[in-house]
């Protein structure tokens, strides 16, 4: 995947234009001050999997580290459902 570059005063001038490309072409656009990329626009889906990939490594960190890892089926089911689920 190869993202396309912006310096941030023409990001600053097409900011909607560039956000409708990614958004439609699922593809990130880097924006860069002095040659250096200082942030990277990206598309809802690839924003909530990055999010997702983060929940996930938070979690083995913490299963890593023998910590409670979340709610085990059976509770969850009786939390949502009022019942344990099969």
């Amino acid at each position: 995947m190869r993202e396309t570059t912006y310096s941030i005063a023409e990001a600053g001038a097409r900011l909607g234009a560039i956000a409708h490309e990614v958004n439609a072409t699922g593809q990130p656009a880097a924006i860069t001050d002095d040659g250096r990329t200082i942030a990277v626009l990206v598309s809802p889906t690839d924003a909530l999997e990055l999010r997702e990939m983060r929940a996930l490594g938070a979690y083995r960190a913490r299963q890593a580290r023998g910590e409670s890892a979340g709610v085990p089926h059976d509770e969850a089911c009786r939390r949502v459902f009022g019942a344990v689920g099969t």
